[in-house]
């Protein structure tokens, strides 16, 4: 395996990353848009949703070059990583669980503080008021990583096999 293959899954690590919060930033975002007065104003747009766009545009880039990145990263002395059990697929499907381990233990514990956040105030209050109601959208930020977290964990190894034939066919 050559450096330049490591490195390909390492950047692409960061891409599917770099989409997942993204995506998050996104769910937020529309949360913010529809709470407030000021959803006309154009620049209150952009500046509410270039941000989740720009990185998962960035994403997207990321994924398409990155055998040209991995490549230049590794330079002319592309030598070969000799690890006698390790397969790319095994590699690729290592990549996949690491991240969606990642993504589960960083959201995990955001998402259960502001679950009993919730029902701590509905339970003493009744109901939330439109302050606590709009910040109830930060939640779905940590809901969409941990679900991208279980579906890397879970479909991981499908994931890898796919990639790692698309990748043999080249």
């Amino acid at each position: 395996m050559l450096i330049s293959t490591i490195v390909l899954i390492v950047v692409r690590l960061f891409s599917v990353s770099w989409l997942v919060q993204g995506i998050s930033m996104l769910a937020v975002a529309f949360g913010g848009f529809f709470k407030t007065d000021s959803a006309s104003n154009g620049y209150f747009v952009m500046a509410t949703f270039l941000p989740s766009l720009g990185l998962m545009t960035a994403s997207i880039v990321t994924w398409i070059i990155s055998p040209f990145l991995a490549r230049f990263i590794a330079g002319k002395h592309d030598a070969p990583v000799t690890v006698p059990s390790l397969s790319l697929l095994d590699l690729y499907s290592f990549a996949f669980v690491f991240l969606g381990l990642y993504f589960i233990l960083n959201s995990l514990g955001n998402a259960f503080n502001w679950a009993f956040y919730w029902f701590v105030i509905n339970a003493s209050h009744g109901d939330l008021d439109p302050e606590q109601k709009k910040s109830f959208y930060v939640l779905s930020r940590y809901i969409v990583t941990l679900l991208a977290g279980f579906a890397c964990l879970l479909s991981g190894r499908k994931w890898a096999r796919k990639l790692h034939d698309k990748q043999s066919e080249t």
